[in-house]
C-alpha cells in the first residue's frame, strides 16, 4: 500500500511540475517595430540623450527573468548605447561597450575563482542602472554552454543566465 501512495504522489509532483513548465510563458523575441515603442520610452530618450536617433529595437529578456525591450540609439561623434526598457516603458538601464581591461579588477578575480573553467570575451557591457549604479556583464562560456554573468564592483555575482 506505501508503495502505491508512493508512485502516486511521484506521479501527482511530475503531472504538476510538467503543467508548471507549460504554464511558463516563454520571453519575447525579435525585432520591436518603432513604431510600438512606447511614447514613455520615446520621450525618456528625447529627455535624457539630446541629438541621439533610435536605430532598432528588439525584446531582450533581463537577466532576473522578465521581458525587456533593448533600444539601440547613435548620433554621430558619440559612442552608442544600448537601453533597456519594461514593456511599458520604464527606463532600467544604460548599456555601454567596453574593453575588459576598465572593468574593476575584482570581476577579473571573480572570474578566475567562481568561473575558471569558462572563457570570456574581451570586451564586456558596463551597465549603469537607473538609480545610477554601476554593474557589469560579462559573457562567458565552456563548450557548448553561454551565460551572461552581472557584477557589481566588488566582483559579486548579481545575476547569472
Amino acid at each position: 500500500m506505501k508503495l502505491v501512495l508512493t508512485i502516486s504522489s511521484l506521479l501527482v509532483v511530475c503531472i504538476c511540475n510538467n503543467a508548471t513548465a507549460q504554464t511558463k510563458p516563454k520571453p519575447l523575441t525579435g525585432k520591436v517595430s518603432l513604431e510600438k515603442l512606447s511614447n514613455k520610452a520615446k520621450d525618456y530618450i528625447a529627455e535624457n540623450y539630446k541629438g541621439y536617433k533610435i536605430k532598432k529595437a528588439e525584446y531582450d529578456p533581463l537577466c532576473s527573468g522578465g521581458d525587456a525591450i533593448d533600444v539601440s540609439i547613435t548620433k554621430q561623434k558619440s559612442k552608442t548605447y544600448s537601453l533597456i526598457f519594461l514593456l511599458d516603458g520604464t527606463f532600467i538601464q544604460q548599456e555601454t561597450d567596453v574593453p575588459f581591461s576598465e572593468a574593476p579588477i575584482e570581476i577579473g578575480k571573480a572570474l578566475k575563482i567562481k568561473y575558471a573553467d569558462y572563457t570570456y570575451s574581451k570586451q564586456i557591457e558596463k551597465l549603469q542602472l537607473a538609480d545610477k549604479s554601476i554593474q557589469y556583464l560579462v559573457d562567458i562560456s565552456k563548450g557548448f554552454v553561454s551565460k551572461e554573468v552581472i557584477f557589481d564592483a566588488q566582483g559579486v555575482v548579481i545575476c547569472e543566465n
